[in-house]
């Protein structure tokens, strides 16, 4: 299943990915295909890697703090898995959701700061699956 919808996730990104001259034009926003009251988003489960949580929380701080420092309200969050098992429920430092929420502004180019926490979700986590939705 998580195949699937990264493959489904490929096909829907390819029509946005550019390169060379192309890189210059301004993309379709994605956003425009959710309905009215809806916002477009990008929710993502990770798989935290051990003793990596501070990390991880560090990669969502710096996400959105890059997002403000470009004027952009688009905003990140970070929800909690609760592990379930035999015991009492608790919460999970392996797994993690991030639900980000764009604005129907342009996405800022991506500099330093975003390649930064970029390196920080890399160096934390592995992306599980991903879905673009409208909530």
């Amino acid at each position: 299943m998580t195949r699937q919808i990264l493959s489904a996730a490929t096909l829907m990104a390819a029509p946005f990915l550019s390169s060379g001259a192309s890189a210059q034009a301004p993309r379709p926003n994605p956003g425009a295909a959710c309905p009215a009251g809806t916002h477009y988003a990008t929710i993502r489960h990770n798989q935290v890697k051990p003793g990596e949580w501070a990390t991880f929380e560090g990669a969502v701080a710096a996400h959105n703090a890059w997002y403000v420092s470009h004027g952009n309200k688009t905003a990140t969050k970070l929800s909690r898995v609760i592990a379930l098992g035999s015991g009492k429920p608790s919460l999970s430092t392996t797994e993690a959701v991030t639900t980000t929420v764009y604005t129907a502004a342009p996405q800022p180019a991506h500099d330093a700061a975003y390649d930064a926490f970029i390196a920080k979700y890399r160096a934390s986590s592995t992306l599980k699956d991903e879905a673009r939705v409208c909530l």
